[in-house]
C-alpha cells in the first residue's frame, strides 16, 4: 500500500509539472499600473498572467517562454471594474416586465446587457435582485459573454414592502384574496415573505439556487408605489432569522435601506451591506464602520439629473429636489466617518437608460466624493473586499479588484490615466441628455476576465 501511495504521489506530481508547463500565459509589457489600492501609477512595468491568476509583477523584463506578449505601449493597466449593485436581468422596460414578458424574454435580453457590461470594463457584477442564476451559469460555462456575476436571486420583501409589486386590482392585494403573486414574483425577481417561517424558506430557496449573498428590502424607496421612503420594513425576528440562515451558509445579507432606525436594526442582527442609506446620521455611519459594514449607494439618486428622468412622476419632483438639498453632502460624510463605500449603478428600467446611468454615475461620484482615487477604489479593491464576504458561496475564490501577485487576472488596458481623468473609463456628465445608442468606450483598449481576453483593440 505504501508503494502504491508513493506511485500515486509521483504521478500526481508529474501531472502538476505538466499542467504548470502547459499553463496558458499572457505577458503584458510596457504598462503603467494602477493596482486598485494606491493613489499612484507604477510606470514602465510588466505583468505575467498564468491561467486565470496574476503570476508576476516586475519593473524588470519578465522571461515567460511561450507566453502571448501584449505590448501596452505605456497605457494604464488596472483591475477590472466591479459594480456592487446592479440588476442585469431587469435592465428592461418595467411596464413590459409587469404585464407582457416572461423569463425567456428577459433572459435573452440580459445576454446583451451582460456583454455590454464587459465591454465597458466591468468584469464582475453583484446582481441585487433578479433571476440571474441561469445567466451566471451560462457565463461561467463560456456559453454567454459577460461579467462574473454574484447573484442574489429574488430580493426578499414583506407584504407592503419595496419588493411587493402587486397592484390594487390583483387578487393578492387584500387579506381576503391571498394567494396570487405579481409577475415579478412569478419570474423570481422578488419574493414576498412574512413571518419567520416564510422568510427562512425564501432565503433558503435563494441559497439552494446559487445565491452568493441574500438581498432583503428593509425600507421603502423613491420608486415605491405603496411603501413610502421613510418606512422601516421587517421585524427584528424576521431580519435576524434571515441573517442566521445566510450565516449558516457562510455568506451574508445585504439590505435596501435608507434611515437610521432601519440600519441600526439591521446592524443589531448582523447585516453587513447597506444599499443606499441616504438619510443616516453620523453616529450610524460610525457604527457601520466600526462593525465592518459596507455602504453601497447609487449617488445619482442625489444628483440634479435625476429630475430629467422621463419616468419620474411629476409628483415626486419636489422630493427629488429636497433630497439633493438636504443630503448633498452624503458622500463627504461617509468618508469623514471612515465608511467603506462600494460603487453602484443600480438602475432598473430600459437598458439604454441604465447604460447611460452607469457612465453618469462614475462622473457624479467623483463630484460627490471629491476624488478620482476614492471612486476607483470603490470600483476595484473595496468592492473586491465586499465580495469576499460571500466566502465559499462566491463565484470565484480568488482575490478580485487588485493588481497583485496571486490575484484573479481581471485586467483592463486604458488609453489614459483614470486617476487624472475618469472619462477614460466612461465617465460622462450627461445622462438622459446623452446619446441613447450604445457605443463602446474607445479608451478601453483591452478587457481580460479570468485570464481570458474578451476585447482587444491594441
Amino acid at each position: 500500500m505504501k508503494n502504491t501511495g508513493l506511485k500515486l504521489s509521483v504521478v500526481a506530481l508529474s501531472c502538476s509539472f505538466a499542467l504548470s508547463a502547459n499553463a496558458a500565459s499572457t505577458l503584458f509589457i510596457n504598462v503603467d499600473i494602477f493596482n486598485g489600492t494606491e493613489n499612484k501609477l507604477y510606470e514602465d512595468h510588466h505583468v505575467l498572467v498564468e491561467d486565470n491568476l496574476i503570476k508576476q509583477i516586475s519593473a524588470s523584463p519578465i522571461e515567460a517562454g511561450d507566453a502571448v506578449v501584449i505590448d501596452g505601449e505605456g497605457k494604464t493597466l488596472m483591475p477590472g471594474l466591479i459594480d456592487g449593485h446592479a440588476h442585469v436581468m431587469i435592465n428592461y422596460n418595467f411596464g413590459d416586465i409587469e404585464t407582457n414578458k416572461d423569463l425567456t424574454d428577459i433572459s435573452i435580453h440580459a445576454t446583451q446587457v451582460a456583454k455590454r457590461y464587459l465591454d465597458d470594463g466591468f468584469t464582475t457584477v453583484r446582481d441585487m435582485g433578479g433571476p440571474a442564476f441561469g445567466l451566471t451559469r451560462e457565463i461561467e460555462a463560456g456559453n454567454v459573454v459577460g461579467p462574473r456575476i454574484y447573484p442574489s436571486g429574488a430580493f426578499i420583501s414583506q407584504t407592503s414592502g419595496h419588493g411587493d409589486f402587486r397592484d390594487r386590482s390583483d387578487p393578492g392585494f387584500t387579506p381576503n384574496s391571498v394567494g396570487d403573486i405579481s409577475n415579478f414574483e412569478r419570474m423570481g425577481i422578488g419574493a414576498v415573505a412574512d413571518g419567520v417561517p416564510e422568510v427562512l424558506k425564501a432565503t433558503r430557496l435563494n441559497l439552494r439556487n446559487g445565491a452568493t449573498q441574500i438581498k432583503i428590502m428593509a425600507g421603502g424607496g423613491g420608486s415605491s408605489r405603496f411603501d413610502p421612503i421613510d418606512t422601516t420594513q421587517y421585524s427584528v425576528d424576521e431580519t435576524c432569522a434571515i441573517v442566521e440562515a445566510a450565516k449558516d451558509w457562510n455568506t451574508y445579507v445585504a439590505a435596501h435601506t435608507f434611515n437610521d432606525r432601519s440600519v441600526n436594526r439591521l446592524l443589531d442582527c448582523g447585516v453587513k451591506s447597506f444599499e443606499h442609506g441616504f438619510f443616516i446620521n453620523d453616529e450610524t455611519m460610525k457604527r457601520i464602520a466600526k462593525e465592518g459594514g459596507y455602504v453601497v449607494p447609487q449617488m445619482w439618486g442625489l444628483s440634479p439629473d435625476l429630475a430629467k428622468n422621463p419616468l419620474m412622476p411629476a409628483e415626486k419632483l419636489p422630493m427629488v429636489a429636497q433630497l439633493q438639498e438636504e443630503y448633498g453632502d452624503y458622500g463627504k460624510r461617509l468618508l469623514e466617518n471612515n465608511v467603506k463605500v462600494v460603487f453602484a449603478s443600480d438602475y432598473v428600467g430600459a437598458d439604454s437608460d441604465a447604460e447611460r446611468a452607469r457612465r453618469y454615475e462614475i462622473y457624479w461620484r467623483t463630484q460627490a466624493f471629491g476624488s478620482n482615487f476614492e471612486v476607483l477604489k470603490q470600483m476595484t479593491s473595496t468592492a473586491g473586499e465586499m465580495l469576499a464576504m460571500s466566502g465559499p458561496r462566491g463565484t470565484t475564490q480568488g482575490k478580485l479588484g487588485v493588481i497583485e501577485n496571486g490575484a484573479v487576472a481581471d485586467i483592463l488596458l486604458i488609453d489614459g490615466n483614470p486617476l487624472e481623468d475618469m472619462a477614460v473609463i466612461g465617465a460622462t456628465p450627461e445622462w438622459f441628455d446623452a446619446d441613447p445608442e450604445y457605443k463602446t468606450i474607445d479608451t478601453i483598449k483591452l478587457v481580460m476576465k479570468d485570464g481570458v481576453v474578451y476585447r482587444n483593440e491594441m
